[in-house]
């Protein structure tokens, strides 16, 4: 599943779920979003938005982020960072819940993190489809 953010201004970006739900729990960690806004955000097509002023909020709450990470990190869904490289998932008709480890797949990296900020700062207010 993808996420497409559509700015005000300039160009979409598009965002995998596995980098998009770790960011959606670092914006919800920082009062960002109520949960009405969190659960819009976290669905194709339930009309997320956000505005220009909530975006350079935004901007700077992962900027505050990456000042402790370095390229090649991760963000885990609990907000810990690790530099251990994601487990590679391969997914089969028997592939059971309790075998996925959600807190590996579910990771925003410095390098999505890097460009969700300069999207915010430059985008104008942004609208999650």
């Amino acid at each position: 599943m993808s996420f497409i953010l559509i700015p005000k201004r300039g160009e979409d970006l598009q965002v995998n779920g596995w980098n998009w739900r770790p960011t959606l729990e670092l914006l919800r960690a920082e009062n960002l979003l109520n949960q009405e806004n969190y659960e819009r955000m976290g669905a194709n097509g339930c009309g997320g938005q956000v505005g220009d002023e909530l975006a350079y909020r935004i901007a700077d709450v992962i900027e505050r982020r990456l000042s402790g990470m370095r390229p090649g990190e991760r963000m885990l869904s609990d907000q810990t960072v690790t530099v251990k490289a994601k487990k590679k998932l391969i997914l089969t008709p028997e592939t059971k819940v309790e075998e996925i480890d959600a807190m590996d797949v579910y990771s925003a990296s410095y390098e999505w993190l890097v460009m969700f900020r300069d999207f915010c700062r430059s985008s104008g207010g942004f609208d999650v489809s």
